[in-house]
């Protein structure tokens, strides 16, 4: 491996931790108002894994909080 392709590697390592931490921060932010930030709908924690939320109305019907509204497909990760 080169030094350019070590370099461009590093370079594509740091924009790629930076667009995760910005998400988590997103997240993080709607998990304290618990307001989904693509309907508003409050959110619900997913136990499967650490630090994963959903909005209240994510999945198929009969899983959701009201499935006479539409669904939404926002989850995120605090953690």
């Amino acid at each position: 491996m080169t030094t350019a392709e070590r370099a461009q590697r590093k370079q594509a390592a740091a924009a790629s931790a930076k667009r995760m931490n910005e998400s988590r921060e997103a997240a993080r932010y709607a998990v304290a108002r618990n307001k989904c930030p693509q309907c508003g709908a409050p959110l619900r924690r997913n136990l499967a894994l650490s630090g994963w939320w959903q909005c209240s109305q994510y999945g198929a019907e009969g899983f959701r909080a009201d499935s006479s509204k539409p669904a939404c497909s926002w989850q995120g990760f605090t953690e």
